[in-house]
């Protein structure tokens, strides 16, 4: 960090004397030992990030603030750090919204959890209008690629929606969480993969142990949908994985096909099962 003053107060002095060359090397010469500093920045938040220390996390950030709130990594990094506190989706909101507006008109060029990470934002500061703007935005943009390209698979909005349902599931409020990871899924043939199941399967496997524990109680209307979704995803994840890959197993090298219980088909039967359990006890 005190690279970082000399080389700004380096920057000052030349501007102060209008000595263009001199003002151009300093510029330079800031910008690269920034480009230096933030990943060391970076490695040391990461420890305390791993270690879910959140707090500790953003304490780091405020320090480098004077050098780095113009850097585009750094504004994200705060952004995601103010989003898993929970109780700073305002001030992530403030983090979130440049990163988007910025490439607004091509919205698809954003990542995906920076998206649902804000929509979320919106959606705990009573925002709704917002949320629902952005989400609306991503859905013609994917809608203007489909039709260039109908093969192409597309998940942003899926993302979003996923993430809106698994916060809305984590808050206790089923009905709405699981409704939203349904429709997160449609249509199967274009957002059913080994990743999207995963985060959909665990929404649903939380709300099982809900309902046997008798904890929840749901609408007979919504536990239909539920195992009608999930003989949708029994039709449509036949060949979709629920294992990327088995580490150390040779035998797994040389398989074409994947092991049935490794299934999006099997896992998909085996909840419905439950479901159906559930129904008739």
């Amino acid at each position: 960090m005190e690279i970082l003053r000399k080389a700004t107060k380096r920057v000052q002095e030349a501007r102060l004397n209008h000595d263009d060359s001199a003002v151009k090397k300093a510029v330079n010469d800031y910008e690269e030992a920034l480009e230096r500093y933030v990943p060391v920045l970076m490695a040391q938040a990461k420890i305390y990030w791993e270690l879910g220390n959140y707090t500790q996390v953003e304490k780091i950030f405020r320090k480098s603030v004077e050098f780095c709130n113009e850097h585009d990594i750094w504004k994200l990094n705060v952004a995601h750090t103010l989003f898993m506190q929970e109780n700073k989706f305002k001030e992530a909101t403030g983090f979130y919204e440049p990163i988007v507006r910025k490439r607004y008109n091509n919205i698809l060029d954003v990542s995906a959890i920076v998206l649902a990470n804000l929509c979320v934002s919106y959606i705990m500061t009573s925002q709704n209008a917002e949320a629902e703007g952005l989400m609306k935005k991503i859905e013609k943009e994917e809608q203007v690629v489909s039709r260039e390209d109908q093969d192409k698979k597309l998940f942003h909005l899926c993302i979003v929606n996923l993430v809106i349902g698994t916060l809305y599931c984590s808050k206790g409020n089923y009905e709405f969480g699981i409704s939203r990871v349904m429709k997160s899924l449609e249509p199967y043939n274009k957002k059913l993969g080994t990743d999207t199941w995963f985060y959909a399967k665990r929404c649903f496997l939380s709300l099982l142990e809900q309902l046997a524990k008798q904890l929840v109680v749901l609408k007979d209307t919504i536990l239909q949908e539920c195992i009608q979704f999930l003989e949708h995803c029994e039709v449509y994840g036949r060949d979709v994985v629920t294992v990327i890959e088995e580490p150390f197993d040779m035998q797994d090298i040389f398989s074409i096909t994947p092991n049935g219980k490794q299934t999006v088909v099997y896992e998909a039967r085996y909840l419905k099962a439950l479901f159906l359990k559930l129904q008739m006890s």
